[in-house]
């Protein structure tokens, strides 16, 4: 079997993407510093270590790896410079023959004044640390040999942080019987199964020519859109109160198509009603 290496394999998108590969390449995984996500039966080692693969000749390596700010002031500036800066151009210098599957995100665009139907041939516009980290990983890895950046949306899922957008609502329909959204609950996000980005990621890999391309689902969907789909599976109030004043954004995955043929989306209502379940235990 060919060899595959994922670079955050303890992430709910490096477990997709090991699930997918599992069987058909022989997968080595890399992990941070948390390690009670990876499969039993994977070699995982930590991410410090990484050197000691120098000469491994993985076929694909697929960079999952990522620091999300989360408020932490102290420590925010050093793990963006080594997660999302240093990493990506170390991973290029140490597997030079490999093909890169680069996993950026679509906030390299949140300043941008076009917000509708945002294309992956648009320029990036970004504003915030972790953007132009992830637009700086870019540029390492599009100097590699053979690559595929992916910017991703809001990606959802079982494992999933518990601290956002739509597993906080879930939590709150189910233990309060309500749902607060602030304004008319008009903002559009767009959201895509974790399982859909690993399909992406590994189609990707298995292309031959370079690119940059969106892992984004073909549909946006308000907040009240999405409280109301919830509300059809665990029934609740749904409350609009105060203002809401942040961006929408949808994207066009059409170059996405384009290079990789139809994806066959999980659809939305099918994927609430995983976390559901999941919220529950």
């Amino acid at each position: 079997m060919e060899k595959a290496l994922i670079i955050g394999i303890n992430s709910f998108l490096g477990e997709a993407i090991y699930k997918q590969l599992k069987g058909v390449y022989h997968v080595t995984g890399i992990y941070n510093r948390s390690k009670e996500n990876i499969p039993e039966d994977i070699k995982a080692i930590q991410v410090d270590e990484i050197d000691s693969l120098e000469g491994t000749e993985f076929k694909h390596i697929y960079l999952v790896s990522s620091f999300i700010p989360t408020g932490d002031k102290s420590i925010e500036d050093e793990n963006l410079i080594h997660a999302n800066l240093l990493l990506p151009a170390k991973v290029s210098k140490l597997f030079p023959q490999s093909r890169i599957v680069f996993c950026s995100s679509v906030s390299v665009y949140e300043n941008s004044a076009n917000t509708k139907d945002i294309s992956a041939k648009q320029a990036p516009t970004p504003y915030s640390k972790y953007a132009l980290s992830k637009l700086w990983g870019e540029r390492s890895i599009e100097s590699h040999s053979s690559y595929a950046i992916i910017r991703i949306s809001s990606m959802y899922g079982i494992g999933m942080k518990k601290i956002t957008f739509l597993p906080k609502i879930i939590e709150n329909a189910l233990s309060f019987g309500e749902i607060k959204l602030l304004g008319k609950g008009e903002r559009l996000q767009n959201y895509i199964h974790v399982d859909d980005v690993a399909k992406i990621a590994i189609k990707a890999a298995h292309q031959d020519d370079n690119f940059t391309i969106h892992a984004v689902s073909e549909h946006s969907y308000s907040n009240k859109e999405i409280a109301e789909r919830i509300a059809e599976i665990t029934p609740c109030k749904l409350i609009l109160t105060g203002e809401d004043n942040s961006k929408s954004f949808s994207y066009d995955s059409s170059f996405t198509k384009e290079k990789l043929g139809i994806i066959n989306y999980k659809k939305i209502e099918e994927g609430i009603k995983e976390i559901i379940e999941w919220i529950k235990k």
